[in-house]
């Protein structure tokens, strides 16, 4: 708990905000990801080698801009490899730690770009009930040369902050809102100028004994509609959340998410 104190804070004195919640979050899976990297690393290294296959499929003339969304930590990132295929890597995320801006100058070509990438959080309530807006076209309409794009691991959270800003909401009207997030990111992806590569938990299971205690979805009744690989992640190992009980999540990752959707 200190050692999360000591990074937050170290975040904090080093100008990032959290009006939100998400450096604090960040915080709290770094923390996590100390606790159960062995049982993580499987599912972090296969979102890293998709990703990094489906940048090399693109034309060696077609490498001006990449685009991460959601890039966090940088666990599932493949950082260095898609700093030298690229021109520009632009990091998109609402907050950033000391070390992963640390990383970002060193290499010299990858910016960090500080985005509520639901177009919405700053916004609530006074907008619930209205469109959402084309966050991905006008991020696209922004980056001259965009080329490749990568969904790491955030369609399953995009719309957790979202709800949180609106405690109170019936129940009804926060699954209708979570869904929506959920198609606004996948149509976002599907409209972009260029390939996008996408990972996604789509599913939490709690396993007793090998045995499927329960089982939640985790987009909200949006079915993806694409095809692709998928996997089982050891998010939570006994004890990590509750004594008896190991979480896992299955996994959905898709190299182009236009080769695919059905």
């Amino acid at each position: 708990m200190l050692a999360e104190t000591v990074k937050y804070a170290a975040a904090r004195l080093r100008g990032q905000g959290d009006p939100h919640g998400h450096l604090a979050q960040q915080v709290a899976i770094w923390a996590r990801h100390r606790r159960h990297s062995t049982a993580w690393e499987p599912h972090l290294a296969r979102c890293r080698s998709l990703a990094l296959a489906a940048a090399r499929a693109c034309p060696e003339d077609a490498r001006r801009t990449a685009l991460v969304l959601g890039s966090g930590l940088l666990l599932d990132v493949p950082l260095d490899e898609l700093s030298a295929l690229f021109e520009t890597v632009v990091l998109a995320d609402m907050a950033f730690v000391p070390e992963v801006r640390a990383k970002a100058a060193r290499l010299g070509n990858v910016k960090t770009l500080v985005t509520d990438l639901t177009g919405q959080l700053d916004r609530l309530p006074g907008t619930l009930g209205e469109p959402l807006p084309d966050v991905l076209g006008e991020l696209a309409t922004g980056r001259a040369g965009l080329d490749f794009a990568y969904s790491a691991n955030l369609l399953s959270q995009l719309p957790l902050f979202a709800l949180d800003a609106l405690p109170g909401l019936e129940e009804g009207r926060c699954a209708e809102l979570a869904a929506a997030i959920v198609r606004q990111h996948l149509d976002g992806l599907l409209a972009l100028p260029c390939p996008a590569c996408l990972v996604t938990d789509v599913t939490e299971r709690g396993l007793r004994q090998g045995v499927v205690d329960y089982e939640a979805d985790l987009l909200f009744g949006v079915a993806p509609g694409l095809r692709g690989e998928t996997w089982a992640w050891n998010m939570a190992p006994d004890g990590e959340a509750v004594r008896g009980l190991d979480v896992e999540r299955v996994v959905l990752g898709v190299q182009n998410v236009r080769d695919v959707a059905a």
